[in-house]
């Protein structure tokens, strides 16, 4: 595309009331529009009930929506790509974000093409008024997820607990436990911890849970959602899994 015709497309777009219910159109999101329209990672603005008000070129091309296809003013489950199956778990995620208005993370497993990527939604303010999220969208490419979920990768992953029931340090024990070939000893080597202090989080773990036994906590935490979830710094930059 040329130039002109980037810029013709930029100032279409931005003139198009993309929520005409709360009066909001792309025009009014200023320099934030122009900032995303021209980077080369997925960047995009939902509104309160999960439409799209704006998505940026990287979204259509690294999503692989139909060539021409129209994604403002659309649900997840109304585009014709993979995370649009899974629009439940991402609207769910979506209002978390709203009502809490704090950061989200989740990483998705070939739900943009055959990448692994890291999504991150932020609360979108007007004013004091938060009237929906952002999104940004990075590619994920490691291996070591492979080794951790034994090839059978969630689809979604999300680095906020499904309840506050555990501490950090008790949550990272549950994430290696819910492996059905891990022991807390090999538990231990993977968070370089003792033995001992391993047992100790895990039996406070069961206290918490009011189970008594390891298949009986695997199952409460699955029922739960603990099977989606990956502790924050287990993906923070630099880190490489063992």
């Amino acid at each position: 595309m040329t130039t002109d015709a980037h810029h013709r497309e930029n100032e279409n777009r931005e003139e198009k009331n993309v929520d005409s219910s709360q009066g909001i159109s792309v025009k009014s999101f200023g320099s934030l529009v122009s900032f995303m329209e021209y980077n080369e990672e997925p960047w995009g603005i939902k509104d309160l009930e999960s439409r799209f008000m704006y998505a940026n070129r990287a979204t259509i091309e690294l999503s692989k929506l139909p060539a021409g296809f129209d994604v403002e003013g659309r649900l997840d489950n109304e585009c014709p790509t993979a995370w649009g199956d899974f629009a439940p778990e991402l609207q769910k995620q979506d209002r978390d974000v709203e009502q809490k208005k704090k950061r989200r993370a989740m990483i998705q497993t070939n739900l943009w093409g055959q990448e692994h990527t890291l999504c991150e939604k932020f609360p979108f303010f007007k004013g004091k008024k938060c009237i929906g999220t952002v999104y940004h969208v990075t590619k994920f490419n490691f291996v070591s997820l492979y080794e951790l979920f034994d090839k059978k990768i969630p689809p979604i992953l999300v680095t906020e607990p499904p309840t506050g029931l555990f501490t950090d340090k008790e949550l990272e024990v549950i994430f290696f436990m819910l492996k059905p070939d891990m022991t807390a000893k090999k538990t231990a080597r993977k968070l370089c911890l003792s033995d001992r202090t391993v047992e100790n989080r895990l039996q406070a773990i069961y206290g918490k849970s009011k189970v008594n036994s390891l298949s009986s906590l695997r199952e409460f935490c699955l029922c739960e959602g603990f099977g989606q979830h990956i502790p924050e710094r287990f993906i923070s930059p630099g880190c490489t899994f063992l």
